[in-house]
């Protein structure tokens, strides 16, 4: 529906109620204003609380709508993690955004994890990083071997031949061993949150990182061509 038809259901609405506030009854020096019989009133307060109601609801669902969804989250996930790893809606995602959670479960327990998320804008994907992250308490500058990990790093990062920065990865081993990297794409405003609790596997787990496989993608309906490829230190 047009915004402007959204603006006049909410203008009428609080009209409708200054009209039943004003029927009341309202005496000053200069003006007299005589009361208005219950039920009009009644009628106009109605009329002016559903007017605005339906106004506020309707803004409400439009925000909805235009705001991240499940399937449009689940289109830039790659195909190669949705068949090799269990993907599902997470419920506790950061608000206003929408999260998945895929996993590869060995005797039982999930070696690996990785978490999409995807925000309404960039600003709101660049705080959340800002904040899970922290980067200033990360000294190193590269995520491209094991070492790196272990020292615990940031950078940014390119896709394929391009020299345009995609996003911001960091990576690092917390107090428990496990392994992870965090990583921002901000053509899609998606972060991507991988962790890996295998020790004996970790350079696999940095390779992978640094490979196409956990990169968001371009729609299947896209028509835009999407590098695969990171370049320089991804």
């Amino acid at each position: 529906m047009p915004l402007a038809i959204k603006i006049i259901l909410i203008v009428i609405g609080i009209l409708l109620l200054v009209l039943a506030l004003i029927g009341s009854g309202i005496s000053r020096r200069l003006m007299t204003i005589p009361k208005m019989h219950r039920a009009p009133r009644i009628i106009l307060a109605v009329l002016g609380v559903l007017l605005l109601a339906t106004g506020g609801l309707l803004f409400a669902l439009e925000t909805e709508k235009h705001g991240p969804s499940e399937a449009g989250l689940k289109a830039h996930i790659p195909q190669g993690m949705m068949s090799n790893m269990a993907c599902e809606k997470h419920p506790e995602a950061p608000e206003g955004a929408v999260q998945m959670v895929c996993s590869e479960a060995r005797d039982g327990m999930p070696d690996q994890v990785v978490y999409y998320i995807m925000f309404p804008n960039r600003d709101a994907m660049q705080d959340y990083w800002q904040k899970t992250v922290e980067p200033e308490n990360l000294s190193g500058t590269k995520c491209d071997s094991k070492e790196d990990f272990d020292a615990g790093g940031k950078t940014t990062y390119t896709l394929g031949d391009s020299t345009d920065t995609v996003g911001k990865l960091a990576c690092g081993v917390d107090a428990d061993g496990v392994t992870s990297a965090t990583y921002t794409d901000q053509r899609f405003n998606i972060i991507v949150q991988a962790s890996h609790k295998d020790p004996q596997s970790v350079s696999d787990f940095v390779d992978w990182v640094n490979s196409d496989a956990s990169q968001p993608v371009e729609p299947a309906d896209s028509t835009t061509a999407t590098a695969q490829l990171h370049t320089g230190t991804r």
